[in-house]
Protein backbone atom coordinates (compact mmCIF):
# COMPACT_ATOMS: atom_id res chain seq x y z
CA UNK A 1 0.00 0.00 0.00
CA UNK A 2 2.50 2.16 0.79
CA UNK A 3 4.68 1.76 -2.18
CA UNK A 4 1.82 2.19 -4.31
CA UNK A 5 1.43 5.48 -2.46
CA UNK A 6 4.84 6.60 -3.07
CA UNK A 7 4.54 5.59 -7.02
CA UNK A 8 1.40 8.48 -7.26
CA UNK A 9 3.13 10.94 -5.12
CA UNK A 10 5.88 10.57 -7.66
CA UNK A 11 3.62 10.55 -10.88
CA UNK A 12 2.03 13.45 -9.39
CA UNK A 13 5.13 15.63 -9.06
CA UNK A 14 6.57 14.55 -12.43
CA UNK A 15 3.12 15.63 -13.67
CA UNK A 16 3.56 19.29 -12.32
CA UNK A 17 6.85 19.44 -13.33
CA UNK A 18 5.65 18.56 -16.64
CA UNK A 19 3.10 20.65 -16.90
CA UNK A 20 5.17 23.72 -15.40
CA UNK A 21 8.18 23.14 -17.73
CA UNK A 22 5.22 22.64 -20.86
CA UNK A 23 4.24 26.25 -19.95
CA UNK A 24 7.66 27.61 -19.27
CA UNK A 25 8.93 25.98 -22.65
CA UNK A 26 6.03 27.48 -24.78
CA UNK A 27 6.18 31.05 -23.13
CA UNK A 28 9.78 31.18 -23.94
CA UNK A 29 9.04 29.82 -27.69
CA UNK A 30 6.26 32.32 -27.94
CA UNK A 31 8.30 35.05 -26.67
CA UNK A 32 11.20 33.69 -29.10
CA UNK A 33 8.87 34.07 -31.87
CA UNK A 34 7.26 37.33 -31.26
CA UNK A 35 10.85 38.69 -31.09
CA UNK A 36 11.26 37.24 -34.32
CA UNK A 37 14.76 35.11 -33.07
CA UNK A 38 13.13 31.64 -34.06
CA UNK A 39 10.35 30.95 -37.10
CA UNK A 40 6.64 30.04 -35.59
CA UNK A 41 5.79 26.21 -36.07
CA UNK A 42 4.55 24.95 -39.23
CA UNK A 43 0.79 24.77 -39.78
CA UNK A 44 -1.12 21.86 -39.88
CA UNK A 45 -1.55 20.12 -43.28
CA UNK A 46 2.24 22.31 -44.69
CA UNK A 47 4.39 19.65 -44.33
CA UNK A 48 1.89 16.94 -46.79
CA UNK A 49 2.03 19.75 -49.07
CA UNK A 50 5.52 20.37 -48.99
CA UNK A 51 6.45 16.68 -49.68
CA UNK A 52 8.86 14.30 -47.48
CA UNK A 53 12.05 15.69 -48.65
CA UNK A 54 10.69 19.30 -48.38
CA UNK A 55 9.22 19.13 -45.04
CA UNK A 56 12.33 17.47 -43.92
CA UNK A 57 14.30 19.82 -45.21
CA UNK A 58 11.98 22.66 -43.66
CA UNK A 59 11.96 20.56 -40.22
CA UNK A 60 15.65 20.58 -40.32
CA UNK A 61 16.53 24.42 -40.14
CA UNK A 62 15.95 25.25 -43.72
CA UNK A 63 12.79 26.93 -44.23
CA UNK A 64 14.23 29.93 -45.85
CA UNK A 65 16.06 27.74 -48.87
CA UNK A 66 12.85 25.58 -48.91
CA UNK A 67 11.03 29.16 -49.24
CA UNK A 68 12.93 30.37 -51.79
CA UNK A 69 12.57 27.65 -54.33
CA UNK A 70 8.56 27.71 -53.94
CA UNK A 71 8.79 31.45 -54.51
CA UNK A 72 10.87 29.96 -57.77
CA UNK A 73 7.83 27.75 -58.53
CA UNK A 74 5.02 30.56 -58.10
CA UNK A 75 7.02 32.18 -60.81
CA UNK A 76 6.60 29.35 -62.80
CA UNK A 77 2.65 29.18 -61.71
CA UNK A 78 2.02 32.77 -62.45
CA UNK A 79 4.06 32.47 -66.10
CA UNK A 80 1.14 29.55 -66.60
CA UNK A 81 -1.78 31.92 -65.18
CA UNK A 82 -2.41 29.45 -62.72
CA UNK A 83 -3.94 31.51 -60.16
CA UNK A 84 -4.92 28.92 -57.54
CA UNK A 85 -1.45 27.38 -57.74
CA UNK A 86 0.05 30.64 -57.23
CA UNK A 87 -2.42 31.51 -54.15
CA UNK A 88 -1.30 27.97 -52.66
CA UNK A 89 1.97 28.31 -52.99
CA UNK A 90 2.37 31.62 -51.25
CA UNK A 91 0.00 30.24 -48.75
CA UNK A 92 2.98 27.48 -48.36
CA UNK A 93 5.69 30.49 -48.51
CA UNK A 94 4.32 32.05 -45.72
CA UNK A 95 3.90 29.40 -43.52
CA UNK A 96 7.83 28.36 -43.85
CA UNK A 97 8.94 32.21 -43.41
CA UNK A 98 5.89 34.32 -42.05
CA UNK A 99 8.44 37.31 -40.98
CA UNK A 100 9.71 37.70 -44.31
CA UNK A 101 7.43 40.41 -45.43
CA UNK A 102 8.51 40.10 -49.72
CA UNK A 103 6.47 37.16 -49.76
CA UNK A 104 3.44 38.30 -47.87
CA UNK A 105 3.60 41.20 -50.57
CA UNK A 106 4.49 39.61 -53.74
CA UNK A 107 1.61 37.04 -52.82
CA UNK A 108 -0.83 39.55 -52.41
CA UNK A 109 0.51 41.62 -55.49
CA UNK A 110 0.36 38.64 -57.78
CA UNK A 111 -3.86 38.48 -56.27
CA UNK A 112 -4.83 41.90 -56.61
CA UNK A 113 -2.77 43.18 -59.59
CA UNK A 114 -1.92 40.32 -61.99
CA UNK A 115 -4.90 38.28 -60.77
CA UNK A 116 -7.84 40.81 -61.21
CA UNK A 117 -5.88 42.49 -64.05
CA UNK A 118 -6.52 38.76 -66.12
CA UNK A 119 -9.75 38.47 -65.38
CA UNK A 120 -10.30 42.38 -66.00
CA UNK A 121 -9.14 41.89 -69.52
CA UNK A 122 -10.61 38.01 -70.49
CA UNK A 123 -12.80 39.01 -73.15
CA UNK A 124 -14.80 35.16 -73.30
CA UNK A 125 -16.15 36.12 -69.80
CA UNK A 126 -19.15 38.11 -69.25
CA UNK A 127 -18.93 41.71 -67.96
CA UNK A 128 -20.39 40.72 -64.78
CA UNK A 129 -18.22 37.64 -64.62
CA UNK A 130 -15.03 39.71 -65.06
CA UNK A 131 -16.23 41.98 -62.17
CA UNK A 132 -16.80 39.56 -59.55
CA UNK A 133 -13.57 37.39 -60.84
CA UNK A 134 -11.89 40.67 -60.31
CA UNK A 135 -13.26 41.38 -56.56
CA UNK A 136 -13.28 38.29 -56.21
CA UNK A 137 -9.03 38.24 -56.59
CA UNK A 138 -8.36 41.77 -54.99
CA UNK A 139 -10.30 40.84 -51.99
CA UNK A 140 -8.21 37.53 -51.54
CA UNK A 141 -4.51 40.39 -52.22
CA UNK A 142 -6.43 42.11 -48.94
CA UNK A 143 -6.69 38.97 -47.20
CA UNK A 144 -3.36 37.96 -47.80
CA UNK A 145 -2.06 41.26 -46.51
CA UNK A 146 -4.03 41.29 -43.32
CA UNK A 147 -2.64 37.56 -42.87
CA UNK A 148 0.80 39.05 -43.16
CA UNK A 149 0.00 41.59 -40.40
CA UNK A 150 -1.23 39.33 -38.24
CA UNK A 151 2.45 37.80 -38.35
CA UNK A 152 3.88 40.88 -38.02
CA UNK A 153 1.36 43.57 -36.87
CA UNK A 154 3.77 46.45 -36.63
CA UNK A 155 5.19 45.90 -40.04
CA UNK A 156 4.19 49.73 -41.37
CA UNK A 157 5.09 48.38 -45.36
CA UNK A 158 2.23 45.81 -44.73
CA UNK A 159 -0.34 48.32 -43.46
CA UNK A 160 0.90 50.86 -46.34
CA UNK A 161 0.47 48.00 -49.12
CA UNK A 162 -3.61 48.14 -47.64
CA UNK A 163 -4.11 51.52 -47.70
CA UNK A 164 -2.62 51.13 -51.77
CA UNK A 165 -4.83 48.58 -52.43
CA UNK A 166 -7.99 50.09 -51.31
CA UNK A 167 -7.03 53.81 -53.26
CA UNK A 168 -6.07 52.32 -56.23
CA UNK A 169 -8.17 54.09 -59.10
CA UNK A 170 -7.67 51.18 -61.64
CA UNK A 171 -8.74 48.75 -58.69
CA UNK A 172 -12.24 48.73 -57.05
CA UNK A 173 -11.42 51.96 -55.07
CA UNK A 174 -12.76 52.09 -51.32
CA UNK A 175 -11.52 55.06 -49.73
CA UNK A 176 -13.41 54.34 -46.32
CA UNK A 177 -11.81 51.29 -46.56
CA UNK A 178 -8.49 53.10 -47.04
CA UNK A 179 -8.68 55.64 -44.13
CA UNK A 180 -8.21 52.66 -41.66
CA UNK A 181 -5.02 51.55 -43.12
CA UNK A 182 -3.68 54.93 -43.29
CA UNK A 183 -4.09 55.53 -39.89
CA UNK A 184 -2.67 51.92 -39.23
CA UNK A 185 0.57 52.46 -41.09
CA UNK A 186 1.03 55.67 -38.66
CA UNK A 187 0.68 54.40 -35.84
CA UNK A 188 3.27 51.93 -36.71
CA UNK A 189 6.17 52.42 -34.56
CA UNK A 190 8.25 50.89 -37.07
CA UNK A 191 7.31 53.75 -39.92
CA UNK A 192 10.61 55.41 -40.28
CA UNK A 193 9.70 59.63 -39.37
CA UNK A 194 10.82 60.43 -42.89
CA UNK A 195 8.04 58.41 -44.38
CA UNK A 196 5.34 60.21 -42.17
CA UNK A 197 4.90 63.27 -43.76
CA UNK A 198 4.91 60.99 -47.64
CA UNK A 199 2.08 58.86 -46.04
CA UNK A 200 -0.05 61.47 -44.27
CA UNK A 201 0.34 63.30 -48.04
CA UNK A 202 -0.88 60.20 -49.40
CA UNK A 203 -3.90 60.14 -46.85
CA UNK A 204 -5.10 63.02 -47.12
CA UNK A 205 -5.26 62.98 -51.33
CA UNK A 206 -7.47 59.76 -50.84
CA UNK A 207 -9.78 61.89 -48.36
CA UNK A 208 -9.97 64.41 -50.99
CA UNK A 209 -11.44 62.19 -53.08
CA UNK A 210 -14.36 61.03 -51.05
CA UNK A 211 -17.07 64.19 -50.70
CA UNK A 212 -18.20 63.29 -47.05
CA UNK A 213 -14.91 63.84 -45.88
CA UNK A 214 -14.04 67.22 -48.07
CA UNK A 215 -14.48 69.37 -44.69
CA UNK A 216 -11.90 66.73 -42.75
CA UNK A 217 -9.79 66.66 -45.99
CA UNK A 218 -9.51 70.51 -46.14
CA UNK A 219 -8.62 71.12 -42.27
CA UNK A 220 -5.97 68.53 -42.50
CA UNK A 221 -4.32 69.45 -45.53
CA UNK A 222 -4.62 72.87 -44.45
CA UNK A 223 -2.54 71.75 -41.36
CA UNK A 224 0.19 69.65 -43.67
CA UNK A 225 0.48 73.14 -46.16
CA UNK A 226 1.22 75.20 -43.06
CA UNK A 227 3.49 72.45 -40.91
CA UNK A 228 6.44 72.74 -43.76
CA UNK A 229 7.68 73.90 -47.14
CA UNK A 230 8.02 70.29 -48.07
CA UNK A 231 4.62 70.10 -48.28
CA UNK A 232 4.18 73.00 -50.77
CA UNK A 233 3.74 70.25 -53.58
CA UNK A 234 1.72 70.35 -56.71
CA UNK A 235 -0.94 68.02 -56.36
CA UNK A 236 -1.35 69.19 -52.39
CA UNK A 237 -1.57 72.97 -53.58
CA UNK A 238 -4.33 72.05 -55.97
CA UNK A 239 -6.40 70.20 -53.89
CA UNK A 240 -6.57 72.74 -51.53
CA UNK A 241 -7.43 75.22 -54.11
CA UNK A 242 -10.41 73.20 -55.16
CA UNK A 243 -11.60 72.77 -51.46
CA UNK A 244 -11.64 75.89 -50.93
CA UNK A 245 -14.29 76.66 -53.84
CA UNK A 246 -15.91 73.53 -52.96
CA UNK A 247 -16.38 74.18 -49.28
CA UNK A 248 -16.92 77.75 -50.25
CA UNK A 249 -14.45 79.16 -47.36
CA UNK A 250 -14.55 83.15 -46.65
CA UNK A 251 -11.63 84.77 -48.47
CA UNK A 252 -10.14 86.24 -45.09
CA UNK A 253 -9.48 82.31 -44.17
CA UNK A 254 -8.25 80.74 -47.57
CA UNK A 255 -4.54 80.20 -48.54
CA UNK A 256 -4.39 82.52 -51.09
CA UNK A 257 -3.20 81.67 -54.19
CA UNK A 258 0.07 83.64 -53.96
CA UNK A 259 0.79 81.52 -51.39
CA UNK A 260 -0.78 78.14 -52.31
CA UNK A 261 1.49 78.64 -56.11
CA UNK A 262 4.97 79.73 -56.84
CA UNK A 263 4.05 81.90 -59.59
CA UNK A 264 0.61 82.45 -61.48
CA UNK A 265 3.03 80.56 -65.09
CA UNK A 266 3.24 77.65 -62.46
CA UNK A 267 -0.47 77.69 -61.24
CA UNK A 268 -1.45 77.47 -64.34
CA UNK A 269 1.11 74.84 -65.44
CA UNK A 270 -0.18 72.55 -61.90
CA UNK A 271 -3.49 72.78 -62.50
CA UNK A 272 -3.71 71.63 -66.40
CA UNK A 273 -1.58 68.60 -65.39
CA UNK A 274 -4.09 67.93 -62.14
CA UNK A 275 -7.33 68.38 -63.96
CA UNK A 276 -6.16 65.36 -65.89
CA UNK A 277 -6.67 63.17 -62.79
CA UNK A 278 -10.51 64.43 -62.62
CA UNK A 279 -11.65 60.65 -63.29
CA UNK A 280 -9.94 59.54 -60.05
CA UNK A 281 -12.43 61.57 -58.13
CA UNK A 282 -9.62 64.89 -56.81
CA UNK A 283 -12.31 67.85 -56.45
CA UNK A 284 -12.45 70.48 -59.64
CA UNK A 285 -14.01 73.03 -58.40
CA UNK A 286 -13.14 76.33 -59.75
CA UNK A 287 -10.37 74.39 -61.36
CA UNK A 288 -11.75 75.03 -65.21
CA UNK A 289 -12.76 78.63 -64.59
CA UNK A 290 -9.43 79.59 -63.47
CA UNK A 291 -7.35 77.65 -65.94
CA UNK A 292 -8.80 79.93 -68.64
CA UNK A 293 -8.86 83.37 -66.63
CA UNK A 294 -4.65 82.38 -66.67
CA UNK A 295 -4.66 81.68 -70.01
CA UNK A 296 -6.55 84.76 -70.89
CA UNK A 297 -3.98 87.13 -68.52
CA UNK A 298 -0.89 85.08 -70.30
CA UNK A 299 -2.34 86.05 -73.75
CA UNK A 300 -2.53 89.43 -73.31
CA UNK A 301 1.21 89.35 -71.47
CA UNK A 302 2.30 89.29 -75.49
Amino acid sequence: MRTTVQIVVIFFVLLSFGFAKYRYEDKLSRDMVSLKLIQPPLREGTSLQLGQTGAAVALGGLRSLVAAIWNFRAFLHFEELDWIKVEETYEIITTLQPQTIYYWDTGAWQLHTNASSYYKEKEDLSPLRQRSMRKRYIEKGSSFLQLGIIENPDDWKLHRELSRVWTDAHKLPDIERAMKHFDDTLKCDSLPEFKRPQIQRFKYYAMTRLQSLHQEAYRYGYDLFKESPDNHLPKLSCTLFALQNSLDIPQNERIPDSELFPSSQRQLEWLKNYIIHEKQGYPMDGVRLKIQQLETSELFKY
